[in-house]
Formats: structure tokens, sequence, C-alpha cells
């Protein structure tokens, strides 16, 4: 990670899992990252947790937009019940294998994240979700991408 994202640091690190922190620029502005992810079958942190790596922007904080146009209030996330403005971001389809454990999360997630925060700005602006995917009402819970 830190050869390809030099902005980006292990903040924990065991035999099973890892959390990273480091910033990205979407098209106006740089926000504070964390990115979690941890083998199958370590300890239980969640099931989604373990499938892929989730992504997380810590600062700037997301901005609900309840009137959005689409996408309301917040574009292709994975919804957060403690605090929606921390919810995982939808990066990629699970169901079409657009990731797997063999990826390297630094060729595909933080890329991925970049962009997300590149549309993200847009709908902030506009109320519409130029990201393309699948759009659902999926909550962290479920495992439907949103």
């Amino acid at each position: 990670m830190h050869r390809r994202w030099p902005g980006f640091e292990v903040a924990e690190e065991t035999t099973d899992m890892a959390i990273w922190f480091g910033s990205l620029v979407g098209i106006e502005r740089a926000y504070r990252v964390m990115v979690e992810f941890g083998l199958p079958g370590g300890r239980d942190l969640g099931e989604r947790f373990r499938s892929f790596p989730l992504v997380r922007i810590l600062s700037p904080r997301l901005v609900p937009r309840f009137d959005a146009a689409e996408e309301a209030p917040l574009p292709h996330v994975y919804f957060d019940g403690n605090d929606v403005t921390l919810s995982p971001l939808c990066l990629f389809d699970p169901e079409a294998d657009e990731w797997s454990h063999n990826d390297l999360i630094a060729n595909t997630t933080i890329p991925w994240a970049a962009d997300w925060l590149a549309c993200y700005e847009g709908w902030l602006a506009s109320g519409r979700w130029h990201g393309g995917g699948r759009h659902g009402r999926a909550r962290l819970s479920e495992e439907a991408p949103s």
C-alpha cells in the first residue's frame, strides 16, 4: 500500500486484518480516509469487514442531502445506523465479482474510492449520481450493494 499510496499509513495490522489511514482528493478537496480489511476466518468484526475492504470518509464528513434528486440521503453507501456520515462506501458490485481477495487494495479499492469522491462532489452540487452502478437501498447488515 505505502509504495503505491505513500500518504497511506497502516494504523493497525495483525496476521488477519489491517487498518490504513490516508488522504484522497475528489475534484476540489482532500478527504481523510480509513480503509479496514480482515481476512476470512479471523476475529469476528462483522461479515462485511471480512468480505471486502471497507472505506469510510472521516473528514470532512459526508453531507447527507435529503433533497437530492437521486440517491438521497447519501449515494452508494452501506448505511451505518449509528452515524450515516461514516457509512462505508459502495465501490463495486460484489455480486458481479468485481473484487476478490486476490486483488490488491492499493490497485483497486483506493483508486475506486478516489473516483467515488469525485462522483460524490458532483452529487453534492447537482443532486444526481453520475458514478454508475446498481442503485439499491442496502443497509450495512444487508449484502446487496447500494
